[in-house]
């Protein structure tokens, strides 16, 4: 049987410099260490902002000093994380995938060059505001005015970036830029990010907040360290809350526009992976509602409705981290002819499946959240909570969630970008070899007469039939 014909000739493809094994592995280590500084710095300028409104109009010196020490911090980190997204650039891209880097430069060069104008934005921003912080509180209003831009600059910048990421994943056999920017998936990454960064910064002040606990001497010290943990949690649960619509959204888009992607994700290689991706995010709602019931008890109050959400969650994370097999993928159930349920004698676990088990624990836990961070918060305002009080599992609790929320951002970046393999631009670029090979959308001309033709094969899987 002859192949079909799928071009005219093969193309020259252009091989990366090095292994590509070693290449990806510089990449991986380099851009998920940058993503949890840049996450950090996206969603910790609006906690600034917020927060030194709050001082200001308050008068509350809580706020006031925590302001300060949060961009202090920002400043800091914001140097070394830019760096490392620099150098991988530099280095990486242009030197390893240079091809790539030109092609997608060229297709989205705008969203590349607004990336850039927002970028030196928010250095101007930052900076100013670092060097000037005492001079500008003397016109609080537009120091607040000044963190708002800088905020705003940072989420252009994230936008343009989400652009690049979102088509990588799904492009548009498009030369219009608003579909190429406006791909399937484009808008449900943003959100997700977007409410992502947010919590993960409020996560890590909870973090520091509870190893603050853990290390203070002073009365004052630990009261600050134990509001500080409070106070990043309520923003860590806050957004986490969306996670589970916005993610279900996007992995939706992804199994229409690139099901290979959503195949590799849910069912195939790196299902293992998402599996420990529901784990960290039940140990986030469970063990950070576990803490607003444990803090409410340490101000001597009850609280019965924190202590049925903390047992509803429980009840969540271990449903949704029960795995749908006993294997690492379907393949190799199907290869163990074991396709049949655990009693009988197959390796499958029914109770384990996204639907409808996984999406009724997805679905409690945002409701559970949503009570208990209400329940809480009403009894903050009732002056219930005594800030010094809270003990060492509370502070352990904080620290768990902190790193929780860090491993499933890096676990995420990497699930949703090797879920491309073997491509770096899905069905247009491959990893390993730099050549767009999309194949033509005419088969050409019959090149041997009737009834046969010359087949190009390409450099994976075999060719049609």
């Amino acid at each position: 049987m002859n192949p079909f014909l799928l071009g005219a000739s093969a193309p020259v493809l252009s091989k990366i410099p090095i292994s590509t094994g070693v290449a990806t592995a510089l990449v991986a280590l380099l851009m998920l260490t940058h993503i949890q500084f840049a996450a950090f710095q996206q969603g910790g300028y609006l906690i600034l902002a917020v927060s030194d409104f709050m001082g200001w109009k308050r008068k509350d010196e809580r706020h006031n000093r925590f302001a300060h020490g949060l961009l202090i911090c920002l400043g800091a980190t914001f140097a070394f994380g830019s760096a490392l997204a620099i150098f991988a650039v530099m280095i990486l891209f242009l030197g390893l995938w240079s091809v790539f880097w030109d092609t997608i430069f060229r297709v989205l060069f705008w969203p590349m060059f607004v990336e850039a104008i927002s970028f030196v934005g928010e250095i101007i921003c930052l900076y100013t505001l670092y060097s000037q912080w005492q001079r500008l509180g003397g016109v609080r209003g537009l120091r607040v005015g000044l963190e708002l831009l800088l905020f705003v600059n940072a989420q252009i910048q994230m936008f343009c970036i989400d652009v690049m990421a979102s088509y990588m994943l799904t492009p548009r056999p498009s030369s219009d830029l608003a579909l190429d920017i406006f791909n399937p998936t484009m808008i449900p990454l943003e959100i997700h990010r977007f409410v992502g960064n947010i919590a993960f910064a409020g996560a890590m002040i909870a973090l520091v907040g509870g190893v603050r606990i853990l290390w203070s001497k002073g009365s004052t010290s630990r009261a600050y360290a134990d509001w500080m943990g409070h106070y990043g949690l309520v923003w860590a649960i806050g957004f986490t809350i969306a996670q589970p619509l916005v993610g279900w959204e996007y992995a939706k888009e992804i199994q229409l526009h690139a099901y290979a992607s959503w195949y590799s994700m849910m069912l195939g290689g790196l299902s293992v992976a998402f599996l420990f991706q529901v784990f960290l995010l039940g140990a986030i709602f469970t063990v950070g509602i576990y803490y607003l019931w444990r803090r409410v008890r340490a101000g001597g109050v009850r609280a019965p409705a924190l202590a049925v959400c903390t047992g509803i969650s429980l009840a969540a994370w271990l449903l949704i981290s029960t795995p749908s097999s006993l294997a690492w993928s379907y393949e190799d159930v199907f290869a163990a002819n074991a396709n049949v349920p655990i009693w009988q004698g197959g390796l499958l676990i029914p109770w384990g499946e996204m639907i409808p088990f996984k999406l009724v624990a997805l679905i409690a836990f945002t409701g559970v959240a949503i009570v208990a961070i209400t329940v809480y918060l009403k009894h903050l305002s009732r002056g219930h909570l005594t800030w010094g009080s809270a003990g060492r599992g509370q502070a352990v609790a904080l620290i768990v969630v902190g790193v929780a929320v860090s491993l499933i951002m890096a676990l995420m970046g990497y699930i949703r970008e090797d879920s491309r393999s073997p491509f770096l631009i899905t069905d247009q670029m491959l990893i390993n070899q730099q050549q767009n090979f999309t194949p033509p959308s005419s088969p050409g001309p019959d090149l041997n007469g009737p009834g046969s033709g010359v087949g190009v094969v390409l450099p994976f899987g075999p060719p049609l039939p």
